[in-house]
């Protein structure tokens, strides 16, 4: 009889903390930028996803193009780094590919932004079948 008081107590209890849960209101993270358009929003739950445009105003457009002309000229060695950019400091994929070594000589700094966010110059297009 004990036992079974404090299990519907016990239950009573995990209804009351799940209720209470559902009655926060839910969150939304402002973009840095207000006067910008929302490109679409969705609602799951609790969690309000805002979906804006990209910023641009931290991006090094100079690194960009100067890796995009040497990509233009390699596309083999743009998309292997696409898809697996640890290739970057590979000595012997480099050894390999010395126009690669010779460019990340010259530009170190692009080779160190690779390194820290690969995404930032390689969009990555689908593989046959995707």
């Amino acid at each position: 009889m004990r036992w079974t008081a404090t299990l519907i107590s016990g239950c009573s209890l995990v209804i009351a903390i799940s209720v209470a849960g559902q009655e926060n209101p839910p969150t939304v993270v402002q973009s840095e930028t207000q006067n910008v358009k929302p490109l679409g929003v969705v609602q799951s739950g609790n969690t309000t996803i805002i979906f804006a445009p990209a910023d641009s105003r931290d991006i090094d457009t100079a690194r960009l193009r100067t890796w995009e002309e040497f990509a233009d000229t390699h596309s083999g060695i743009a998309r292997a780094l696409a898809y697996k950019p640890s290739l970057i400091n590979d000595p012997h994929y480099l050894k390999g590919h010395p126009d690669l070594d010779a460019f990340f000589q010259a530009h170190p700094d692009i080779k160190s932004a690779m390194v820290d966010n690969p995404g930032n110059f390689t969009a990555i297009p689908p593989r046959p079948g995707e």
